[in-house]
């Protein structure tokens, strides 16, 4: 028996596709960017905890990650992200396409300095 297209390694990548993500979302937390040497030149990659593949960064995405975490991408690790399937604009037709969204994150609550004044319900009376 001869080998079969399938024991090659065509359409095999280590960046996520866009059709493989059609009607999903789910938060992944950055470990690492690498700059990687594509056709069309340089662009940032990031990797994930959990995922085998690394998502290559499109000018959308990679405003929506400057806007929320600077725009040195060295300095992305370490945050959690969103990544969500969704059909967009583009060149005139609605494409398949990863985005990224950055969820809220949780505001640090100034310390407040204890209270002399203990709310016990009980009335205060003067001695």
């Amino acid at each position: 028996m001869g080998t079969r297209r399938e024991d090659y390694s065509y359409g095999q990548s280590a960046y996520m596709k866009a059709e493989d993500w059609v009607g999903k979302s789910t938060a992944v937390y950055i470990e690492a960017v690498e700059d990687i040497e594509f056709e069309k030149g340089l662009k940032p990659v990031l990797k994930f905890r959990d995922q085998q593949k690394g998502l290559v960064v499109n000018a959308t995405n990679f405003d929506v990650l400057a806007d929320a975490f600077g725009n040195n991408p060295t300095k992305w690790p370490g945050h959690t992200i969103v990544l969500k399937g969704e059909k967009v604009p583009f060149k005139g037709k609605r494409v398949d396409s990863i985005r990224v969204s950055v969820p809220e994150q949780p505001k640090q609550q100034a310390k407040q300095p204890p209270s002399d004044d203990m709310d016990d319900g009980i009335p205060d009376f003067a001695a």
